[in-house]
């Protein structure tokens, strides 16, 4: 289909637990949509304001030490077990902890340092996106939202946006969106219109309206506006990224 490319998870960069002297080979399990680190690819570093797409699964017990970030937008959304995070632009708690449902902003402004990693009871698994913000510096700052379950099994709901207020969260990135949607098998839905999108199956397997099957990992680069719809052949979680 014109304007739509087929992005299959196989594809995408790997990277397995980062070394570290105090934890043991395999701590941590990265998928990279785009060019990151060590990985490069001319032809695919980011799409629109999107700068990072990982989805990545962490040991339970298991974390990455504080660092630094500045002048990006971190966007982090659970699908499974419990995620720990802790940084210098949240002083109300020492460690918050993200489960599915909730989205949380980094919003790393100026410069913050930050620390996060799986709760010691379960592994967990994260789809978290940098976002190039519109100006660079101000103060970093950290905001989170839910949503309930029988919102996400009815709809799209709006996690992130620099746009519209409603969201979860707000970006300081204009015209950039983050949906989500729960489907169960058999239930389908159009994806969220736009000039431009960036859709990800995070969970569970879809069947796209003139593209076909996609399966975990896989993703639509959507570069022209075009009215898809999506239907579950299984239980599905689907993260779609949208641009002004």
């Amino acid at each position: 289909m014109q304007g739509v490319e087929v992005r299959r998870s196989g594809d995408r960069f790997l990277t397995v637990a980062p070394a570290r002297p105090d934890a043991a080979e395999g701590w941590a399990v990265t998928h990279h949509s785009f060019s990151f680190g060590e990985h490069y690819d001319p032809d695919n570093v980011g799409f629109r304001s999107l700068v990072a797409l990982n989805d990545e699964t962490v040991r339970a017990g298991e974390g990455y030490p504080e660092h630094l970030h500045r002048d990006v937008e971190i966007v982090t959304w659970v699908l499974s077990g419990a995620l720990e995070h802790a940084d210098d632009a949240y002083a109300d708690e020492d460690v918050v902890t993200l489960v599915p449902g909730f989205v949380q902003l980094l919003s790393a402004g100026a410069g913050v340092r930050h620390a996060e990693g799986a709760s010691a009871d379960a592994p967990v698994h994260f789809v978290q996106t940098w976002v190039r913000p519109d100006e660079p510096g101000g103060p970093p700052r950290w905001s989170s939202g839910g949503v309930a379950d029988e919102s996400l099994a009815s709809g799209w709901a709006l996690a992130a946006s620099g746009s519209d207020a409603e969201a979860l969260v707000y970006l300081r990135s204009r015209g950039t969106s983050l949906w989500v949607t729960r489907l169960a098998p058999g239930v389908g839905r159009p994806l969220p219109e736009a000039p431009a999108a960036y859709a990800l199956v995070a969970r569970g397997a879809v069947e796209v309206e003139g593209v076909g099957r996609l399966d975990e990992g896989d993703a639509l680069k959507i570069t022209t506006p075009a009215p898809l719809a999506v239907t579950a052949v299984e239980p599905a979680e689907l993260l779609v990224w949208t641009f002004a």
